[in-house]
């Protein structure tokens, strides 16, 4: 039977996966760049409606690579903020559960001692 994996662990891989397609993406944006300086170049070689046309593709070429990129920064500021968030209830829950046993121990003890006086070994009325 597969474990289910924790929400942190599904986080920390989401980040892994836009971190990754990030470094990715870096080559491309020098490919964007550099075709923007050959489309600048071919805009001074021709006049009328083909320039036109290259620098409106060269234009939403680079507005589709700003947007592409703002929802990236976007959601990987979004998973971080997730993770912090899980790393914060993680230690809480910790906390809680180290509570939890102490409690339990506490309970075990005088369920112990209560068995001990049923059967007449100890008396825990001064206790």
């Amino acid at each position: 039977m597969r474990r289910k994996k924790s929400s942190r662990s599904i986080f920390r891989d989401l980040y892994d996966v836009i971190e990754r397609r990030r470094r990715e993406g870096r080559p491309r944006l020098i490919q964007l760049e550099s075709l923007t300086r050959r489309s600048r170049t071919l805009t001074l070689l021709f006049q009328g409606t083909l320039q036109t046309r290259l620098l409106a593709t060269a234009r939403e070429c680079g507005r589709r690579w700003d947007d592409v990129n703002a929802k990236q920064e976007s959601i990987t500021g979004r998973l971080q903020v997730c993770e912090v968030g899980f790393e914060a209830q993680r230690e809480e829950l910790v906390v809680w559960l180290a509570d939890m046993d102490v409690r339990l121990s506490e309970v075990n003890q005088l369920t112990k001692l209560k068995q001990l006086q049923v059967w007449g070994c100890f008396d825990i009325t001064y206790i």
